[in-house]
């Protein structure tokens, strides 16, 4: 556990306030609120289980010093409206989880959302009225989330923001989807490595991973450019362990103003996560943190 987490005020729903963040490779679990933050960090993998989820939750929970008033949790997949992840990539063994009832012991409000959506919160509360921007993430994948005109952008089931699925043309013809050309899995399923074994390569200086991190990087670039050509937005944020790989984002930028539209590039700010890596479990905490201020006021 470190004491390094930012913190988020959780304002009139006072108390500690959860947010996790699951992911391919960790989970991030961070407390905010009445307690100095904390967070705390376990590895997962497409093995992860929703028993195993719940079970670090509860280990996280009994060592804070009070019991949650909110539980936000962040998944990197669908999320119907009832709580219940409908598919995951990522973890698949989620499919069919309903962390509101599995995690009902713990008494408090319990919020499942996309991971994107979850950094959307963390990144964009504090943007103006009315304002257009998005979150994209790129991590062992890549995702987004986006706000339109004030609005979170739902789509007709909630399921808007699936930029990873982007069909794209390589080179040689082949049609991907922007996950398999772009995320960081993926880039590092290519060399015959993992995450780690990938940024270890890139940071001695191997010429094929660079190379590899250049590509991939230019091909978000094409998922960059295709949201301001369609959205014209004011804001993007970018997040996710892909960008800190050296050359990445240079060449995500790079493709980006390339093949957008120039009026509406320029128009755009593009900036990097405040919250860091911490980005989709605090967003977690705070919509979590919303809808129990929302529920004690009857709304």
């Amino acid at each position: 556990m470190h004491p390094s987490a930012p913190r988020v005020e959780c304002g009139v729903s006072a108390g500690i306030c959860v947010g996790v963040d699951l992911g391919a490779t960790k989970a991030l679990l961070v407390a905010t609120g009445s307690v100095e933050p904390v967070q705390h960090r376990v590895p997962t993998g497409p093995r992860f289980t929703p028993a195993e989820c719940e079970a670090e939750v509860r280990r996280f929970v009994a060592r804070l010093p009070s019991m949650p008033v909110a539980l936000g949790v962040a998944v990197p997949g669908l999320v119907d409206g009832e709580g219940r992840v409908v598919a995951s990539d990522g973890l698949p063994s989620l499919g069919g989880w309903r962390p509101a009832e599995a995690l009902a012991d713990l008494g408090c409000p319990v919020v499942v959302l996309n991971d994107a959506r979850a950094a959307l919160a963390a990144e964009t509360h504090d943007v103006g009225a009315g304002a257009t921007a998005g979150v994209i993430m790129a991590g062992t994948a890549v995702g987004a989330a986006f706000l339109v005109n004030g609005v979170t952008l739902e789509g007709a089931r909630g399921w808007a923001g699936e930029l990873g699925h982007l069909p794209v043309v390589t080179g040689d013809g082949r049609v991907l989807h922007l996950d398999a050309v772009a995320g960081g899995g993926a880039v590092a399923a290519r060399l015959g490595t993992d995450g780690a074994g990938l940024a270890k390569r890139a940071g001695l200086g191997d010429v094929a991973a660079l190379s590899a991190i250049r590509e991939a990087g230019a091909a978000l670039g094409l998922g960059l450019a295709a949201v301001v050509n369609l959205l014209n937005p004011e804001l993007l944020v970018l997040g996710g362990g892909a960008f800190l790989l050296p050359g990445y984002l240079e060449a995500a930028l790079s493709s980006a103003r390339m093949h957008a539209i120039s009026q509406l590039w320029e128009c755009c700010t593009v900036r990097p996560a405040r919250t860091g890596a911490a980005v989709a479990a605090l967003g977690a905490a705070r919509v979590a943190r919303v809808a129990r201020v929302a529920r004690s006021f009857g709304a």
